[in-house]
């Protein structure tokens, strides 16, 4: 089996998330952050033949990052990576070792207070106007008809903020997210928050529910 780039790129941005993974049979994989506030699933192309515990996923992935066209076959406690004339034996964790959300239950959100498009230009836009103005958090904000993504900092209520605008709205809110939750891969989503506090990311291969920070507000 040969791990597509698709896959890859999932599995390097659930490392950000949390650092071991549980992998079940098929093509749907889970994480979720130690603390429970990053919930993540994706559906690949690829399709794994059977459970595997990776408990170093950045290491997993180095050795991938050896050669693109590794061949990995799956054995019952280990895989071997096969690379041209070299390979690696990688055994597998314990998967009763690693937080791993259950593969049997899916999260529901109760109620939608807001939905609305969010472009990946326009999220790369604010994270790196984030980064800029050395903030740690991002507001999605709805006031006065209009609805906008801000880059800011709640500690300080008179410091800049960056905002640009994605649509209208007539809804009254703001929803306040910790930067260092929302490690989306780089898309366009669909995104649907409940005031019960809870921000859900959609897009055709991967979704992310991520808490809000009681910051929040809604009219």
């Amino acid at each position: 089996m040969k791990l597509d780039n698709g896959t890859i790129a999932v599995l390097q941005n659930f490392q950000s998330i949390n650092p071991s993974i549980v992998i079940n049979p098929g093509n749907i994989i889970r994480t979720i952050s130690p603390a429970e506030t990053v919930f993540a699933k994706a559906t690949l192309t690829s399709e794994f033949p059977k459970q595997l515990g990776i408990y170093d996923l950045s290491k997993f992935l180095g050795i991938l990052s050896l050669n693109k066209n590794s061949e990995i076959v799956f054995k019952d406690d280990h895989m071997i990576i096969q690379q041209d004339r070299s390979k690696v034996r990688y055994t597998y964790c314990n998967v009763k070792l690693i937080n791993a959300p259950p593969s049997d239950k899916e999260i529901e959100l109760s109620s939608i207070d807001v939905r609305f498009e969010l472009k990946a230009n326009v999220l790369n836009e604010v994270i790196k106007a984030m980064s800029i103005l050395r903030f740690n958090e991002i507001c999605f904000e709805g006031s006065e008809g209009v609805l906008s993504v801000q880059a800011i900092s709640t500690k300080n209520d008179s410091s800049d903020v960056f905002s640009t605008e994605i649509g209208v709205t007539d809804k009254t809110f703001s929803a306040v997210i910790e930067a260092d939750k929302l490690k989306l891969i780089s898309n366009d989503y669909t995104v649907s928050i409940t005031r019960e506090g809870i921000a859900h990311f959609t897009s055709p291969i991967v979704e992310y529910w991520v808490a809000i920070s009681t910051k929040s507000s809604f009219n």
